[in-house]
């Protein structure tokens, strides 16, 4: 399984360690810039809903929108780095994690924190060598002329800051560490030893290495796809695992420097990516869109229109698990709201805890696929250099489709297996209208967001500040931002903009790796030996994406797949926006299904009492049903790209 570990280890002010005072007060710091740069987010979202309300109603819009964007979002992007290391937030790999002692398991988290803190000591220091040079250059933006060197300096400042917090968190890793006796002390003398060993022996024989690797290419690839494999079980982040393979196995093709310049390079190419805003955007969305009730509205409305079928509740949660999760477009989180809140509802009713569980399991993977909100399909489309409008308008008849799926195979559940849902009719009548009438928000926000990317009238990122604002103003005229709660939303923004750009950052640089090994030649030339047809080899790589997909989280695979795969199927002569709704697909299956399905574990950790056979029995129909999905969507790709040919301009 796949964890993110967030403020796992909590530090006390009146600690009387001077290391975790201080880790505790730059934690604060950090937690302050990052909340403030948040904020700035939401200003930028306001200006540029303001902007298409000039564009489109007195086409007077704000000149140079689009840099001022830029420019912001790669200083507040950066600036939610070292809060994120603070909090811990990390993607890591804990599937054998419960076989490790506890003094393997903390020296293993030291290694990792190291890991972590070179690959961002060594962005900061590379990047701010490419500041000097804009300054040197005297480079400028296009439109307004804004000098660029300032505020890559302000980006490698804030990376710096971030390994200054890794610092303090490294040693006080440490300090508890040691506390586990001298064995362990002594298996993690032995363990940097042999590090250093490794390492003295690299550099004496790197002329050796390098020759061998450029002259077996299939072997070397290999040995550093094992190599990552192997970090990621024990417990290393994965985007300090991308980041420092990929440079090191890149300097065995072009040497040290140009790998350490290239991981700049890539990194900062991508802080100017024009669609750079749109993911944090959407998860502001989502976060004030769950705060404002808006999802809690979607599934009372499913609730009084579906509520009276058998199977009703469960109808109900897959309609819920839809409508919260085009609004936060994440699996884990849908599989945990809703079924928090549908699990007791249909227990209480007489729900089989086979049939109810799994409901809940499978409606979470809806989460991922429907737009406007969705994380993954935004991650595939930074990844993979596709268009997110393109995308959001493409998955929508394949979201439609999932969900129509689950609602068939529930029809047919409860008319095999009528006891697992009973009949209620118990519900209060004349609630339909108040129900619609709080939908109002909700339907908003899927209007303006998908529609105004669908008809052309803005483009993706703008969608996406559109829906930061409105879902900000919905929860503010709601009364439901008082208090602290304001606060707690830009946090939590922050933390899942830190752990996704690191891991976007990672990806960055490996991808360049795969590009100087010819990674992506050789796996074609060694495809078109096979003779296969290209459907043949599309089904293998489900195969795999579902294998993938049953123990790690979908970020994670995306991560470390796409780059590689993606070029591969575009060889083959398929649609990349097609291939995107496929690689979402297959990823949230593997969430479900056996040995270790991700949202499995979830429902079991809310309902402990029910054994993992019992959700996995309710669960496998899904399964089938997605099956049914993927097969549909391979052999139609027309599902995926037909409304994108209706787009306008």
């Amino acid at each position: 399984m796949t964890v993110m570990h967030a403020g796992t280890v909590t530090v006390s002010r009146n600690s009387d360690s001077v290391f975790e005072r201080l880790e505790w007060w730059l934690g604060e710091i950090a937690q302050v810039v990052a909340v403030a740069c948040t904020c700035g987010m939401l200003f930028v979202a306001a200006i540029t809903m303001g902007d298409v309300l000039l564009r489109w109603f007195a086409n007077e819009p704000i000149a140079a929108i689009n840099e001022i964007v830029q420019m912001t979002f790669s200083v507040a992007i950066s600036a939610c780095i070292p809060a994120g290391m603070a909090m811990r937030v990390n993607l890591k790999i804990d599937l054998i994690a419960r076989y490790f002692t506890p003094a393997l398991h903390d020296w293993l988290e030291v290694l990792g924190s190291a890991l972590l803190w070179l690959f961002y000591m060594v962005l900061a220091w590379r990047i701010w060598v490419y500041a000097a040079t804009l300054a040197q250059e005297g480079r400028t933006t296009v439109i307004l002329g804004l000098p660029q060197a300032p505020f890559m300096y302000c980006v490698s400042v804030l990376l710096g800051f971030a390994t200054l917090v890794q610092t303090v968190m490294i040693i006080n890793e440490m300090r508890r560490a040691v506390r586990h006796g001298s064995v362990g002390t002594a298996w993690a003398a032995a363990g940097a030893l042999a590090i250093a060993a490794g390492t003295w022996w690299w550099l004496a024989h790197f002329a050796m290495l390098a020759s061998w690797a450029q002259t077996h290419i299939g072997i070397t690839v290999t040995a550093v796809f094992i190599i990552m494999w192997l970090m990621t079980l024990i417990l290393i982040p994965i985007a300090a695992i991308m980041g420092i393979v990929g440079v090191i196995s890149s300097t065995l093709f072009i040497g040290l420097m140009p790998s350490l310049g290239a991981a700049s390079t890539e990194v900062t190419g991508f802080l100017g990516n024009t669609q750079l805003a749109t993911l944090p955007l959407f998860l502001m969305m989502g976060s004030f869109a769950a705060v404002a009730d808006i999802a809690e509205d979607v599934y009372r409305l499913a609730h009084v229109v579906l509520g009276r079928l058998r199977g009703g509740l469960a109808l109900t949660t897959i309609a819920g698990c839809a409508g919260f999760g085009a609004l936060t477009g994440h699996s884990i989180s849908t599989t945990v709201t809703i079924g928090k809140v549908a699990l007791p509802e249909m227990q209480a009713r007489g729900y089989s805890s086979a049939f109810s569980t799994g409901v809940c399991a499978a409606g979470g993977t809806l989460g991922a696929l429907l737009p406007p909100a969705s994380g993954p399909l935004i991650l595939f489309a930074l990844l993979s250099e596709a268009s997110i409008g393109q995308l959001f308008v493409a998955a929508v008849l394949p979201g439609i489709l999932a969900t129509v799926l689950y609602l068939i195979t529930i029809a047919i559940y409860v008319r095999v297996s009528p006891e697992s849902a009973p009949l209620n009719v118990d519900e209060e009548p004349g609630r339909a209208l108040a129900a619609i009438s709080r939908c109002g928000p909700a339907l908003l926000l899927f209007g303006s967001v998908l529609g105004g990317i669908y008809f052309g009238v803005f483009t993706a990122t703008e969608a996406a500040a559109v829906g930061a604002f409105e879902s900000f103003l919905c929860a503010l005229l709601r009364g439901k931002l008082r208090g602290k709660v304001f606060w707690h939303v830009m946090a939590g923004t922050t933390a899942t903009t830190a752990m996704i750009y690191g891991l976007i950052f990672g990806a960055q640089i490996f991808s360049f790796f795969v590009g100087v090994s010819a990674l992506t030649e050789s796996a074609t030339a060694f495809m078109s030996t096979l003779d296969w047809s290209p459907i043949a080899i599309i089904s293998l790589i489900l195969v795999v994406y579902l294998l993938l997909g049953s123990v790690m989280e979908s970020f994670a695979v995306m991560v470390i797949t796409v780059p590689i795969v993606t070029p591969l199927v575009m060889h083959l002569g398929y649609d990349i926006l097609w291939w995107g709704i496929i690689n979402i697909c297959v990823v949230e299956t593997g969430l479900i299904h056996p040995p270790l399905g991700l949202n499995v574990f979830v429902l079991k950790s809310i309902q402990p009492d029910v054994s993992i056979w019992t959700v996995y029995k309710g669960v496998f129909p899904f399964v089938i049903a997605d099956l049914v999905k993927l097969v549909l969507l391979v052999l139609f790709p027309g599902i995926c790209i037909w409304l994108v040919t209706t787009m306008a301009n």
